[in-house]
């Protein structure tokens, strides 16, 4: 009797453990399942929160492209519908050639097609202002730059031209680039005002600049500098500011006469010294350059106007159209940063206003040149 109740003891205590162990078995062989579950599910919700932003990122996309096409403006009977050219008078890597290019890339979003700058240089950016007046460009395509040198052509005793501002229409401004004297910082023979005008009282000294004369700007305030200090400054005629500025650090010219925008750079970078300003009051862009009056006590102001115009055969409403268009694209913030970084002063005048900024400079000149 014992001895059966022992075997049933022994099989009771048996089947507990079996039992048990299977009990064991299956909570280990579920912890995976339930693990890959989770894992399953975490991917799922990761992949799906990816899709969400994927989507979210084309719908901006999208929305930006809507919003690009609705500011999109459209002229009479759909102009324009084809590339629109800007040609400059001068040489690329100037004052009015960056100044173009930036505008270019601008103009693209407001007008919704290409816009492309082409430089036909010479004569003192003549060559161009022919081709367009006397051209058959009437159809709105080709638009060109202009400035005060356009403006004075007509007052050039040795060559007067037979165009003036009412052969155009002009469009509207995009820059003020006032007028500066820059050395180069290895020069040892001066690096101040009055260093170098006692250098050049003695000394023959060479600059470059688009045309000789009346018509352009830098030289024109070079003719100012001899007749107030009694320098000795000759002129070199070039194609274009980038072209003075190339065969000045080259050492071929003494010193430069330019414009804000075609010395920013190298004032940055210490390769030049920029001893005075032709204006008013100081630039933000070099604060600590003095004006010539702070410097030498005679006063004297210079500068570049740079604006667009279209010929006289061009649709007067899409002339208005066109200038609509570039004042837009003159609030293109990309626009706006691009020019303060090459030290171009936003000035957006247009119209008739325009068109009296442009002769504004014209009796000083007559003075200076008539002397």
């Amino acid at each position: 009797m014992r001895k059966i109740m022992s075997l049933a003891l022994a099989g009771m205590l048996a089947a507990s453990l079996a039992a048990c162990g299977g009990s064991n078995t299956a909570a280990t062989t579920a912890a995976p399942a339930e693990t890959k579950a989770a894992e399953t599910t975490a991917a799922e919700t990761k992949a799906a929160e990816e899709t969400k932003e994927e989507e979210a990122a084309a719908a901006e996309t999208t929305a930006a492209a809507s919003e690009a096409a609705a500011e999109t403006l459209t002229g009479p009977d759909g102009f324009p519908k084809d590339t629109i050219t800007l040609v400059c008078p001068f040489s690329a890597g100037g004052g009015t050639d960056i100044g173009a290019r930036l505008l270019a890339t601008s103009l693209q979003k407001v007008l919704g097609v290409n816009v492309v700058v082409e430089n036909t240089t010479g004569a003192g950016g003549w060559n161009a202002w022919t081709d367009l007046i006397q051209g058959d460009y009437g159809d709105g395509y080709t638009i060109g730059l202009i400035n005060h040198n356009y403006a004075m052509g007509e007052l050039d005793p040795e060559n007067p031209r037979e165009y003036n501002l009412d052969d155009v229409q002009v469009l509207a401004n995009q820059a003020l680039d006032y007028n500066v004297i820059a050395f180069r910082a290895n020069d040892e023979r001066f690096n101040d005002i009055q260093s170098f005008i006692d250098y050049a009282k003695e000394n023959q000294v060479l600059i470059s600049a688009q045309a000789t004369g009346i018509t352009d700007g830098d030289a024109t305030t070079a003719e100012w500098f001899n007749q107030t200090f009694g320098t000795q400054i000759m002129i070199v005629p070039v194609d274009g500011a980038s072209d003075s500025r190339s065969m000045f650090l080259a050492g071929d010219t003494d010193v430069f006469f330019a414009s804000i925008s075609d010395v920013q750079e190298a004032y940055n970078n210490g390769e030049m010294i920029v001893a005075a300003l032709f204006a008013d009051s100081r630039s933000d862009f070099m604060p600590d350059v003095p004006t010539i009056e702070e410097a030498t006590g005679e006063s004297y102001y210079g500068f570049a106007a740079r604006g667009y115009f279209y010929p006289a055969s061009v649709d007067p409403k899409i002339a208005e159209f066109m200038t609509q268009a570039i004042l837009k694209a003159e609030e293109d913030p990309e626009y706006i940063k691009g020019m303060e970084e090459f030290g171009l002063q936003l000035d957006n005048t247009s119209g008739e206003a325009y068109k009296e900024l442009l002769s504004k400079q014209k009796d000083q000149r007559i003075a200076i040149w008539k002397k």
